[in-house]
């Protein structure tokens, strides 16, 4: 009788353990959102990381964001940078759990180009 104590504690012990290590399945899921973007008519540049090399590159920040920063001229999905314009872009961001080893964990697509104004 004793003996069947213990295992049925063992195993109600056993069983709330393996509930709680479960993790949910939002941990898992990249993140999907629509944002506005900002591209200056600057273009700025950015260490290459295979080769360390200084690259050219087009300055962009989210809206609310206070700093540019520099990203490839191929960083935005279905948009092609012409140098002097300003942009306002409407994007889809997905922020990726597992990304890439040589890359980030920011992918962005081009949904509409909100303006473009040439600037002088």
């Amino acid at each position: 009788m004793k003996t069947m104590k213990i295992w049925r504690l063992a195993f109600a012990m056993l069983a709330a353990l393996s509930l709680a290590s479960c993790s949910s399945d939002d941990d898992n899921e990249d993140k999907v959102e629509q944002v506005t973007l900002y591209v200056s008519a600057e273009t700025g540049t950015y260490q290459n990381v295979p080769d360390n090399n200084s690259v050219e590159g087009m300055l962009i920040k989210e809206n609310g964001a206070a700093n540019w920063k520099c990203v490839s001229f191929m960083e935005i999905m279905g948009f092609t940078y012409e140098r002097g314009n300003e942009y306002e872009l409407l994007v889809k961001k997905t922020t990726l759990v597992n990304p890439p080893q040589d890359s980030g964990n920011v992918r962005y697509e081009l949904i509409r180009i909100v303006s473009q104004r040439k600037i002088e």
